[in-house]
């Protein structure tokens, strides 16, 4: 686990009852703004089918892991 981004976060709230599209938006944001976790599988696959990829050095992305 990383370092949050407090004020990412803060100024960042996921919507109620999201759509797909703005769970992958959000999904994407925090990859490339807080390292406080990883991106899962099912969440790259979310990132993946809507079009968003990652560069590698996104604080989201764990060392080693390729996306």
């Amino acid at each position: 686990m990383g370092k949050i981004n407090v004020s990412w976060h803060e100024a960042h709230k996921m919507p109620d009852n999201p759509s797909e599209q703005q769970r992958a938006e959000w999904h994407y944001g925090h990859a490339l703004n807080c390292g406080c976790r990883k991106v899962t599988p099912s969440i790259q696959a979310l990132l993946d089918s809507h079009g968003y990829t990652l560069p590698a050095d996104a604080p989201g992305l764990a060392a080693g892991v390729q996306h």
